[in-house]
């Protein structure tokens, strides 16, 4: 394999029919370039959900498993157990395997075995079925063991590690993103638009009224940016939002740290688009059909 999973543009997502009838090549995550070939990370299959890169790895979590791909290990290796299934939310912590996993049954931690295989242990059990069902997942950057998650039920606060868990007054609506910059949190919900927080506890609304739901939260150029259920929005979090590019179902969105004018977006179904020039212009890539979690490249010094 010749691309650099641990520093090049990834894409989670199913290509569209090349050839043929019904000919489609199956999901899996694709490293490459948006100017360039995209090619099969491994031979992983699984349908992503969310990615995320740290000093040693990239992780994905999917319709049936978490997966690590390691720098110098080129093949995909298993965290998940017999109990951790459908992990919708992934977050980095100290540790090994150092990560946070949210899924509909709930938040969980690992530890390793004897053999040194991943063993999870919830800690939402208390909660009802909407507080368990977790979409997003956001490590306190103030407090390593105080984590928020986006439920269906609104934005539930973990702290001491998991062992306890208290409602935000984010509450009723279903949570599907979280962020933090500005030394605020942010949430992006299923309706109402962007909430912001010091505390992750007490939620105002921020800037105008967002259509449909919130599915993912970055910032590029001193602006928050999201991809929402009706397209790509931007704006500064006190006035009204500006949509962008085309309308459709947008699951996330990606800002180049290398140049912020760089966004990768993917829709579900929709497939890729990118644009240069911070939203004003977009050109669809081709070869995807649903396109679920992006990845930009490691910023360079």
């Amino acid at each position: 394999m010749n691309t650099d999973a641990c520093s090049a543009w990834l894409v989670g997502g199913t290509l569209a029919a090349t050839s043929g009838i019904h000919v489609i090549q199956g999901p899996g995550l694709y490293g490459g370039a948006p100017d360039g070939a995209w090619t099969r990370i491994g031979h992983n299959q699984a349908t992503a959900f969310r990615l995320l890169r740290d000093k040693r790895r990239v992780v994905l979590s999917a319709n049936h498993g978490l997966y690590a791909w390691e720098r110098g290990d080129e093949r995909w290796l298993q965290l998940h157990d017999e109990t951790l299934t459908e992990i919708l939310a992934v977050a980095s912590t100290s540790g090994d395997p150092g990560l946070i996993a949210g899924c509909p049954y709930g938040v969980a931690t690992a530890t390793r075995d004897a053999l040194g295989a991943a063993r999870w242990t919830f800690h939402s059990d208390a909660l009802g079925p909407d507080e368990r069902y977790t979409n997003a997942l956001l490590v306190d950057p103030n407090d390593e063991s105080r984590w928020l998650a986006g439920s269906e039920a609104g934005v539930v606060v973990y702290s001491d590690s998991g062992a306890h868990a208290a409602r935000s007054d984010l509450w009723d609506v279903p949570v599907r993103a979280l962020y933090y910059t500005c030394d605020r949190f942010w949430a992006g919900a299923e309706r109402g638009g962007l909430f912001s927080s010091e505390d992750g506890l007490h939620w105002e609304r921020m800037g105008g009224k967002i259509e449909g739901a919130v599915y993912d939260i970055n910032e590029a150029d001193n602006r928050l940016v999201a991809a929402t259920g009706h397209g790509i929005v931007a704006g500064d979090a006190e006035g009204p939002w500006q949509r962008l590019g085309p309308r459709m179902l947008f699951a996330t969105l990606a800002v180049d740290g290398r140049d912020p004018q760089r966004w990768l977006a993917g829709a579900s179904p929709g497939g890729l688009w990118n644009t240069e020039d911070g939203g004003q212009t977009w050109n669809q890539l081709d070869g995807f059909k649903h396109v679920r979690a992006v990845l930009p490249p490691e910023e360079k010094a």
